[in-house]
This record gives C-alpha cells, sequence and structure tokens, in this order.
C-alpha cells in the first residue's frame, strides 16, 4: 500500500486508492466510542465493539457491527437481546479484555463485577447499559450491522467516556 496523504490542502487534496488498511488508517484519527455488547444464548458471549452508534430516539434504537464468523457474531444470530455496556474512561482493562478471541463464557466475565440473570450479563462500572432486543440486521461486506431497540437503560459511573483514538483508548481532553 502506497503512504497514505499528509497533505490534505483545500485546494487539491491528495488521494489513495480505498483499500480497507487506507480506511483504517484515515478513520483512527477520528474518536470513536467503546462498548461492550454482552448476550446469553445458553452460555455468556461478549466482545468489544467500536462501532457503536444511535440510531433514532423514536423508536429507541442503536446499531453496531460484528465480523462474520465471531462468536459473538454467532450469539447474536440466535436472535436474543443483549446488552450494551457503554465503558467509562476506567474501563480500558474491560476493553482489552473483551477484545481477545480466545475467551469463551464465563472465562470472559471472570475478572469483572457483573451481575447474572435470566437476560444478559451485566458489567458493574460502566457509563450506562442499554438493553436492547433485536430489531433488524443486515450483511455490510465482512460485518453484520445489528440495529437493537432499546428497552431499558440502566444509568451507570457517571464518568468519562472511554474512547479509542489513534489505536488506542483514551480519555475525554480539554474543552476546545
Amino acid at each position: 500500500m502506497s503512504t497514505p496523504p499528509t497533505d490534505l490542502r483545500p485546494e487539491r487534496p491528495a488521494s489513495v486508492p480505498a483499500t480497507g488498511e487506507a480506511l483504517r488508517y484515515a478513520l483512527r484519527d477520528l474518536p470513536s466510542p467503546v462498548a461492550v455488547v454482552t448476550t446469553d444464548p445458553g452460555e455468556p458471549r461478549g466482545a468489544t465493539i467500536g462501532s457503536f452508534a444511535s440510531v433514532s430516539l423514536d423508536p429507541a434504537l442503536v446499531s453496531f457491527n460484528v465480523t462474520h464468523g465471531s462468536s459473538l457474531h454467532q450469539a447474536l444470530s440466535q436472535g436474543r437481546g443483549w446488552a450494551v455496556h457503554l465503558l467509562a474512561s476506567t474501563q480500558a482493562d474491560v476493553a482489552e479484555h473483551f477484545a481477545r478471541p480466545d475467551l469463551e463464557g464465563d472465562r470472559q466475565l471472570e475478572p469483572f463485577a457483573h451481575v447474572r440473570g435470566d437476560g444478559p450479563p451485566l458489567l458493574r462500572g460502566a457509563l450506562s447499559i442499554l438493553l436492547c432486543e433485536p430489531h433488524a440486521r443486515f450483511e455490510a461486506g465482512d460485518h453484520t450491522v445489528f440495529v437493537g431497540r432499546v428497552t431499558d437503560v440502566v444509568d451507570g459511573s457517571g464518568v468519562d467516556p472511554l474512547l479509542y483514538y489513534r489505536q488506542s483508548y483514551r480519555a475525554i481532553g480539554e474543552t476546545v
């Protein structure tokens, strides 16, 4: 791949072909919220998500993307509800842990305080937790976009959010 452009003058921006790597390089300069999605279709499963977005307020809808073939994709495809944990700036360790694809079931939950009931596992310490039921899903390249209808909002820690920016976890900086 050629070197991504560094000169983006308004009068004549340089460009490179739109490969996955070029897109990843361009998007690294855009901070993303960090969330962990959990579900339990018989065995608990969760993963760190960097593609979380609000879709609609009426009805209350959110979305995120999951790679085809991942354990979370398989679990979500079974049609049960899930929990979206909007992570606090103090939870980078949670994000790193749930980003590991080699951990399954209860091994994912062991290191962290959580609540288990008849729905998805709920992690303690998150900014907020959005309990969702499936609303829609559609294929998009090598991912599936899952859209959930938010049924309940669990208020959380009240601290700043965790962000992913330039390939590392960050907190919010100064107000400009």
